[in-house]
């Protein structure tokens, strides 16, 4: 006895995971100091010398800190100590005290080790600051750098700053000075935040501020801009990239929050960005900095036009017929392929607008914003071809002066068929397939109308 054989079709499915954007949310936020540990900074400073005043207030500041905030690591590195002046040692830094929790008092006794007295390598120090932070994706870095001077060794302390920002590994430094005079500051000002004391308390209040801004959230809010200067825009996708490398980053659609308002975004603040709108045609905006622990605002102007093609017997779901949207001063470009009887957003400009109906409409247009940009394409006709046999046939529309514009050429294989045609004036010029004489060539003339179907027997 034979059993029935049961055949189970399985069906496979590809599943496609969907990527939410994450809210930036470091876990652990790193700070080393850059400590001057040079010559000069034996020098008094309000009630002490400046080193002895660093140190004194660092151990505050941290040990503060450290009490009220588990997820914050600090690190000490100190140049200019370990050789004399004279020595002129240029890569005399070291890092003193690792990243750890909890090292307030380490860092304390490990300072009271040291004697000011050699060289100032503020760039070579910068740059292997970078490297004493831990690979973590996950945390935020910054360098705060404490100095009373200049560079000494030649350094480019500007150029470096640069790097660590192309390479995404740290903020740009923060510079905190003792008595700077005027002449560094225009030379750190390029470096990154800068910001000169003169006592105790001028120090104490700069070095907390700084901390207090690194531990802050930093938040971005992109204001897109109508042509009244109000930011009404909105429902747009944005790509943010790294600058430097091109590398993706972010991806949203522009939202208003629940009050009307651009939303806020929560973004990681180390590096620069690029951000394109994606608009036809885009709008980019190049070279944006945020600032860290500070609510940011981007504004871009995006005066946007609504724009309607219309034709009534149009089927979007049948894509009966499309319009390409090219920019005037660029016609080869397409920026869009737009359905009729579809709505579609662009920036105010002047437009050629090619309608693909048979035969095809050309436009030139300016889209202005809240106007009535909206165009009305007459209604299909049909021809409708009764065909026994085979044949090669082009359609032409007879234009005003007796010329012929081609309009489509194409077999007919032996069946009947229908074309939607504009109305107008035609030809139907063709012959059959299989005669290899011009003279079998045949010509019908034909009228379409809106919503009529003519036809026509071969």
């Amino acid at each position: 006895m034979l059993l029935p054989v049961l055949i189970l079709n399985t069906l496979y499915s590809i599943s496609v995971n969907a990527q939410q954007t994450q809210v930036y949310k470091p876990n652990v936020s790193r700070i080393l100091f850059v400590l001057d540990g040079s010559g000069s900074m034996k020098q008094q400073y309000d009630k002490a010398s400046k080193f002895e005043t660093a140190k004194q207030l660092l151990f505050k500041l941290i040990d503060s800190v450290e009490h009220k905030n588990p997820n914050v690591e600090f690190a000490v590195r100190v140049f200019g100590f370990q050789n004399p002046n004279t020595a002129h040692n240029c890569k005399d830094s070291k890092l003193l005290i690792p990243f750890a929790k909890n090292n307030a008092s380490k860092i304390y006794s490990e300072l009271g080790h040291i004697t000011p007295q050699g060289m100032s390598p503020i760039a070579y120090s910068i740059l292997q600051g970078a490297g004493d932070f831990p690979d973590d994706a996950r945390s935020l870095n910054s360098i705060i750098l404490i100095t009373d001077g200049e560079e000494t060794c030649g350094g480019d302390p500007c150029k470096v700053s640069k790097e660590l920002l192309a390479k995404k590994i740290t903020l740009k430094p923060f510079i905190v000075g003792l008595n700077v005079d005027s002449g560094a500051y225009e030379k750190y000002k390029c470096m990154g935040t800068f910001i000169n004391t003169s006592s105790e308390a001028s120090f104490y209040n700069a070095v907390g501020v700084i901390i207090s801004q690194t531990l802050n959230t930093t938040t971005v809010q992109i204001n897109l801009l109508d042509q009244n200067g109000n930011p009404t825009v909105t429902n747009i996708p944005f790509t943010l990239y790294d600058h430097y490398t091109g590398k993706i980053e972010y991806n949203f659609v522009h939202t208003m929050n629940e009050k009307g308002n651009p939303d806020t975004l929560y973004l990681d603040p180390v590096g620069i960005y690029d951000l394109e709108l994606h608009t036809f045609p885009s709008i980019r905006k190049e070279n944006i900095e945020l600032t860290p622990g500070k609510h940011n605002i981007i504004a871009l102007d995006v005066p946007v036009a609504d724009m309607d093609i219309e034709c009534i017997a149009a089927s979007i779901a049948s894509n009966s017929a499309q319009a390409l949207v090219r920019p005037k001063s660029n016609p080869v470009n397409i920026l869009s392929a737009q359905d009729l009887n579809g709505q579609g957003k662009y920036l105010a400009g002047d437009y050629k607008l090619e309608i693909l109906t048979s035969p095809e409409i050309m436009i030139d247009t300016t889209l202005v914003p809240y106007a009535d940009n909206n165009f009305k394409i007459p209604n299909y006709g049909t021809l409708s071809l009764i065909a026994g046999e085979n044949y090669l046939a082009s359609i032409f529309l007879e234009q005003q002066g007796g010329k012929l514009q081609m309009v489509e050429t194409f077999e007919i294989n032996g069946k009947n068929e229908s074309h939607n045609m504009q109305p107008g004036k035609y030809r139907l010029i063709y012959k059959p397939k299989k005669n290899y004489h011009s003279e079998s060539t045949r010509t019908q003339q034909f009228i379409v109308d809106e919503g009529k179907t003519v036809v026509l027997n071969l």
